[in-house]
């Protein structure tokens, strides 16, 4: 536990070191997001964020290896599968750095997401078993490389869709990780590398916390969701044959409920305007790709919260799940009553959400009205900071 700890604590401090580094370079070269459409900061800001969350992770993970001390013996112990994961990571970082700078287009990264995924399939960290709720586990076989890639693929992608807010996909991630060591331990090499990551989105929320110095931009959104992504399954292949899909599922519960909401909403409207089958296929290839303003963050801000309570409140959701995750692992019945209870709060809540953005569009912003003002008054209290 004290090796883990100390590997925390140095990713912490590496990636703090180098974030400032890493925000001034970016401003000189350009590679900045401009306020406007979409977006809802207010002022140029620096995007090359997975720069430094990237150096701190691998400054401690050159400890962890190089001294000699139980964290390097745990890491050793994952085999070939540590390997997949790093080559993984390696190749998302280049292609949001690349996309970040120069931009990518969206079959290209799905190209190499596609690759990344089947470096970890390759290595050993793979779907084996699947749990079924009343029957038990079931072997994959033929369906371990789709189950594998497919959830790699879709939870890196559905960390990278939630990166909207000063400090929401990094602070989400945040809660995964932590989740994962809670459920493996420090013990194992997963456990290790969930808490060395967890130790760089530390030290990079210091930069990201609304107002944000820096974004992570494509280079820490993917390469995040990628090591989230596949410690979160290799959490739940360490933890029992019964534990996929629902342990990943429950640490990741709101990146994957706003990206599966979007694919379906994309999809939807890509019915409602076509008028073939023709016409639905290039409707739905265009839609699913293209961005839009209906994510689970937009929501809470046309409802008149916020933005920086509205990314608190997600990430503070994401909490109970994660909870329920670890207790699932541990004692069964507490942590399907903490997940069934977290769902159903989550979802009494997103009613209130949706009713008052509806009420706010429709010019009758009743519902809610004193909840918010509380919150607005929350927020003026926040302290604001300038860049350097």
């Amino acid at each position: 536990m004290g090796a883990c700890l100390l590997c925390f604590a140095v990713a912490a401090i590496a990636t703090l070191s180098a974030t400032e580094l890493v925000r001034v370079l970016a401003l000189r070269l350009g590679a900045c997001d401009q306020p406007g459409g979409r977006r809802v900061h207010r002022r140029p800001t620096a995007r090359l964020g997975g720069l430094g969350i990237f150096w701190g992770f691998g400054v401690a993970l050159l400890l962890a290896v190089y001294t000699g001390s139980d964290a390097r013996d745990a890491v050793a112990r994952g085999g070939m599968g540590m390997l997949g994961l790093f080559a993984g990571c390696g190749l998302m970082l280049i292609t949001g750095l690349l996309d970040d700078v120069r931009g990518l287009s969206a079959p290209v990264k799905l190209g190499v997401q596609l690759a990344a995924a089947t470096c970890v399939w390759w290595s050993g960290w793979r779907v084996e078993t699947i749990g079924l709720p009343g029957v038990g586990a079931v072997a994959a076989g033929a369906l371990s490389l789709p189950l594998t890639i497919g959830w790699i693929v879709f939870a890196t992608n559905a960390v990278n869709l939630i990166d909207g807010l000063d400090g929401l996909a990094s602070g989400l991630a945040l809660v995964a990780a932590l989740g994962v060591l809670a459920v493996v331990g420090p013990g194992v090499g997963s456990g290790v590398i969930a808490a060395v990551l967890a130790g760089a989105l530390v030290g990079f929320l210091w930069f990201n916390v609304p107002p944000a110095l820096i974004f992570m931009g494509d280079a820490g959104s993917l390469f995040v969701g990628f090591a989230v992504a596949t410690l979160t399954l290799r959490g739940a292949i360490r933890s029992g044959p019964e534990m996929f899909p629902v342990l990943p599922l429950l640490l990741l519960a709101i990146p994957l409920t706003d990206a599966a909401s979007a694919v379906v909403r994309r999809l939807v409207g890509a019915v409602r305007a076509a008028g073939s089958a023709r016409e639905l296929v290039h409707e739905a290839r265009t839609r699913v790709m293209a961005p839009d303003r209906g994510h689970l963050h937009h929501r809470l801000l046309d409802a008149g919260l916020p933005a920086k309570l509205a990314s608190l409140a997600l990430q503070l959701s994401a909490l109970p799940f994660a909870l329920a995750a670890s207790l699932i692992v541990r004692a069964p019945a507490a942590g399907w009553v903490v997940a069934a209870l977290s769902a159903a709060g989550a979802a009494l809540l997103w009613r209130f959400v949706h009713a008052r953005a509806a009420a706010v569009a429709a010019g009758e912003p009743d519902v809610g009205t004193a909840a918010i003002a509380t919150l607005e008054h929350v927020d003026d209290a926040w302290p604001e900071r300038e860049a350097a």
